[in-house]
């Protein structure tokens, strides 16, 4: 049996003026010290435009956990034009595969 679950996060999403910004805290003790990219992505969004690092339209930041795997980091961007929402992308690069070794998003679109 896998073990279970080693960590938790959370996303605070605000505007401040045209910006909008994520802080995002997330713990995994079970990999301390390690990185993450976090991307803020704003809807609406064709279903066919990527959303990862380096996609159009998305802002991305690096996140290293400490020694005992917490991390926080705040991501912004400016609120493009009829934009409604926004939802966070939390994902670990894969060492042997494009696909990421971990993903986590936002449970739900927040409202701006």
């Amino acid at each position: 049996m896998p073990p279970g679950p080693t960590g938790t996060g959370s996303a605070l999403i605000r505007t401040a003026g045209s910006t909008v910004v994520a802080e995002v805290h997330l713990v995994n003790t079970a990999l301390p010290g390690m990185h993450y990219d976090v991307g803020l992505i704003q809807a609406p969004r064709p279903s066919s435009t990527p959303c990862g690092p380096g996609a159009p339209d998305t802002a991305f930041t690096d996140l290293d956990l400490d020694g005992s795997g917490a991390g926080t980091v705040t991501v912004q961007d400016a609120i493009r034009p009829g934009t409604t929402g926004v939802w966070v992308l939390v994902q670990r690069p894969s060492s042997f595969s494009q696909d990421p070794a971990e993903v986590y998003t936002s449970d739900f679109l927040a409202s701006i």
